[in-house]
C-alpha cells in the first residue's frame, strides 16, 4: 500500500493511557483517502459520513489473486462518560501490538470528537417528524431494498402507536446482522428486495420503536454468566439463596 502520508508510529507510553485518550490523540483521515490507498474505488464501498464506510463483500472476490497484505484494524469509538465503547478494546489492542510488540499495525481510528464532548446532536437518517412508515422505508432504502411489505399485525401496531402520539420516536430495526436484507443467506449487500415487516413494537421508556423484520425474534439481553447460575437451595435451611 503506497501513501503520501507517513505512518504514525505508536510509541511506548507509561502508564498506558486509556483507550479513549489514545483515540482522541489522533486526527482521523477522510475514509475516501484510506480507500484510495487500498485501491478501492467508490463502487466498492458506501459512505456513512466522513469517517465511516461499509465495504461490499464482493471486494473479497476481486482480491483472491492478490498477495497477502498487512492486518489492518480499524476501531471506531462512541464512548460513554466513563470512556468505554464497543470498539475501545480494539484501540487498546493496537496500542499493545504496535508499541510493545513492535508489530506493523496500521490503526485507523474513526473518532467523532463531538460525540465525546457531547456538543453535537445525533443526526438521524430521517426527520423525526415524519410518519413511522416513512422512517422504516428510509432505513429500508439505505439497505438497498426496493420496497417494504407490512403484515396486517404491523399495520395495526403502526396505527395504534401513531394514535397514541408516539410517531415522533426514532426507529431501531430488529433484523439479521448477516445481510442487509431480511434473509441471512443473502450475504453482503443484495439489492432490489422487498423488506418484510412482520410486527412493530415499542420501547416507550427507552424512547424508540422497533419493527421486526422477517422472522427475526427478540429476547432479553443476558450477561456473560446469567444470574440463575448463582441461585440454589440451601438444603439445611430450605431457603433459596442467590436471589439478591
Amino acid at each position: 500500500m503506497s501513501s503520501s502520508r507517513s505512518v504514525r508510529k505508536l510509541e511506548v507510553v507509561s502508564p498506558v493511557p486509556a483507550d479513549i485518550d489514545i483515540a482522541n490523540s489522533v486526527e482521523p483521515f477522510h475514509i475516501s483517502e484510506i480507500a484510495k490507498d487500498l485501491n478501492l474505488s467508490p463502487n466498492h464501498y458506501d459512505l456513512y459520513g466522513k469517517y465511516k464506510a461499509k465495504v461490499l463483500l464482493s471486494v473479497l472476490d476481486e482480491l483472491e489473486s492478490s498477495d497477502n497484505g498487512y492486518y489492518v484494524v480499524v476501531g471506531g469509538i462512541t464512548p460513554t462518560p466513563l470512556g468505554e465503547g464497543k470498539s475501545t478494546t480494539t484501540v487498546g489492542l493496537c496500542q499493545a501490538l504496535g508499541a510493545y510488540l513492535d508489530r506493523k499495525v496500521d490503526l485507523g481510528v474513526a473518532v467523532q470528537r463531538a460525540c465525546a464532548s457531547g456538543n453535537q446532536q445525533l443526526k438521524y437518517l430521517y426527520p423525526l417528524d415524519i410518519s413511522i412508515k416513512e422512517k422504516i422505508e428510509a432505513i429500508a432504502k439505505s439497505y438497498g431494498a426496493s420496497g417494504v411489505e407490512y403484515t396486517e399485525q404491523a399495520e395495526k401496531q403502526i396505527e395504534m402507536y401513531t394514535k397514541q402520539g408516539f410517531s415522533g420516536l426514532p426507529i431501531c430495526m430488529a433484523k439479521t446482522q448477516y445481510s442487509f436484507s431480511h434473509n441471512a443467506a443473502e450475504k453482503g449487500a443484495p439489492g432490489g428486495f422487498i423488506l418484510p415487516i412482520r410486527d412493530v413494537r415499542a420501547s416507550i421508556g427507552a424512547g424508540f420503536i422497533y419493527p421486526l423484520v422477517g422472522t427475526m425474534s427478540t429476547m432479553p439481553g443476558l450477561p456473560t454468566r446469567p444470574c440463575f447460575y448463582e441461585i440454589d437451595l440451601d438444603t439445611a435451611t430450605g431457603k433459596v439463596i442467590g436471589l439478591s
